[in-house]
C-alpha cells in the first residue's frame, strides 16, 4: 500500500508512538511495575490513548499495520474506560510487552514510508 497519509492520521499516529514508548518505559521490562498503582494507571491511561488514536484512524492508514487485528485496540480502549473493573493485570501485560513493540515499530516504518 502506498500513497501519502493524510495529516491528521499521522498526527494520531504520533499519539501512538508516544503512548507505546510511555507504556514501555514505565513497566521497564519489570512486571512488578505493574504492581504500583500510580504505574498500573499510566499504563492504563497509554492504552486508551492508543486505542482512542488507532479507532480514529482513516482505513487505509489502519491497515498499513499489520500488527494489529481490526478493531482490537478500539474494544481494547473500550474495556478499560467503560469496563475498568474487568481489564485483567495479565492481559495489560502481555499487550504492554508484545503488542506495543510490534505496533511501536509499525508506526514508525509507516511514519517513514508515508
Amino acid at each position: 500500500m502506498s500513497g501519502a497519509i493524510p495529516e491528521r492520521d499521522r498526527a494520531r499516529l504520533r499519539h501512538v508512538a508516544g503512548a507505546c514508548e510511555r507504556a514501555l518505559r514505565y513497566v521497564d521490562g519489570e512486571r512488578s511495575a505493574l504492581d504500583d498503582e500510580r504505574t498500573y494507571d499510566a499504563v492504563l491511561r497509554c492504552l486508551t490513548v492508543v486505542g482512542e488514536a488507532l479507532g480514529a484512524l482513516g482505513e487505509e492508514t489502519y491497515a498499513r499495520l499489520p500488527s494489529l487485528p481490526p478493531g482490537l485496540p478500539k474494544v481494547q480502549r473500550n474495556l478499560i474506560v467503560h469496563e475498568y473493573w474487568r481489564v485483567d493485570p495479565a492481559v495489560v501485560w502481555a499487550t504492554v510487552t508484545l503488542s506495543l513493540p510490534r505496533l511501536r515499530d509499525d508506526v514508525a516504518r509507516v511514519l517513514d514510508d508515508g
